[in-house]
């Protein structure tokens, strides 16, 4: 086996089985021919002078050579021990990189969700990457088109909707449903409890645009299906844009509590809940590809992500 490994860390296109060699032995072989010093290799690995000892026993009988000797009260490598050092500092570095645990920043990561949930997590996930990660770049990607070709090619890597097709070599992780409540402007007639939640479509309904233009694979909102159904109908490209009519028109919409408030103490609107009628709930599920399912960073985010669409709000019923 001496020769075995001798032939193979001098020719690397040799075969050699790792199986009955204890790499361990690699540490002190390596302070050994650093230090050329029993006493200063064994203080670096924590060891005793006998262990260390016993270990350079076993490495000579291992290669069949001395790799030390004595020379007046210093030792000298062999000539196989100066061939052997910066092939076994090299195989340590690249085991250290294998092994260090240490995970490679990105340098954009890219969240692509409706323009509702962006408004809660945007600051969140700006503070989080600026604490573990401050070399990357996050980006929020508002909306939610061709999202699963992004996701697979690398232009987006997490995004937040529903799909009714994920392919092979997605992940798909559902979140509990979330609250929702009603949102008007201040004084609506819907918001003084006499108002049954299956009458509510006979107020405007606003459809946001992003949320319904879906094909069969790809993400989608589901602000759609919470929509009262009514008479009359009008479609908007944002969210902004439908807190206005709400507060300038008779409008109600149906929101996530968190993002319903967060608009209403933007626009001077009112939050309810009619006392007839269940609610609907809102569904929102965390999409990626599967080569970032062990990333900790990636992980990190879904778990912010998480809790900050499913933390419950308080909210007041009519």
């Amino acid at each position: 086996m001496a020769a075995n490994l001798a032939i193979e860390l001098e020719n690397p296109d040799q075969n050699f089985d790792l199986g009955g060699f204890d790499l361990n032995l690699l540490l002190v072989l390596n302070a050994l021919l650093r230090f050329r010093n029993l006493t200063h290799a064994g203080n670096e690995l924590r060891l005793s002078q006998p262990a260390t000892s016993r270990a350079l026993t076993r490495l000579r009988e291992m290669f069949g050579d001395d790799l030390l000797i004595r020379s007046n009260r210093t030792f000298e490598l062999t000539p196989l021990a100066r061939v052997l050092a910066p092939k076994v500092e090299a195989a340590l570095g690249n085991i250290s990189k294998i092994f260090g645990g240490r995970i490679q920043a990105p340098e954009r990561f890219a969240v692509a969700m409706p323009d509702h949930l962006a408004l809660l997590l945007v600051s969140n996930l700006s503070g989080y990457f600026r604490e573990v990660s401050p070399t990357t770049v996050f980006m929020p990607m508002v909306g939610l088109s061709n999202v699963i070709t992004q996701l697979e090619n690398g232009g987006a890597d997490l995004a937040l909707g529903n799909t009714d097709d994920t392919p092979a070599g997605f992940y798909c992780r559902a979140l509990p449903p979330v609250q929702t409540v009603c949102m008007g402007r201040r004084g609506h007639a819907a918001a003084n409890g006499k108002t049954a939640y299956a009458d509510l479509g006979r107020f405007l309904s606003l459809r946001i645009g992003s949320t319904y233009n879906t094909g069969f694979g790809e993400a989608y909102d589901s602000l759609e299906a919470l929509r009262p159904r009514g008479r009359e109908t009008l479609t908007v490209p944002d969210i902004h844009t439908a807190a206005r009519l709400v507060q300038e028109t008779e409008a109600v919409l149906v929101l996530p509590a968190a993002s319903a408030q967060f608009l209403a103490a933007r626009y001077g609107l009112e939050t309810f809940v009619p006392n007839k009628g269940m609610m609907p709930t809102y569904q929102i599920s965390m999409i990626w590809h599967e080569r970032w399912h062990r990333n900790s960073i990636h992980a990190g985010v879904r778990s912010m992500i998480a809790s900050g669409i499913v933390e419950p709000a308080k909210v007041r019923r009519s």
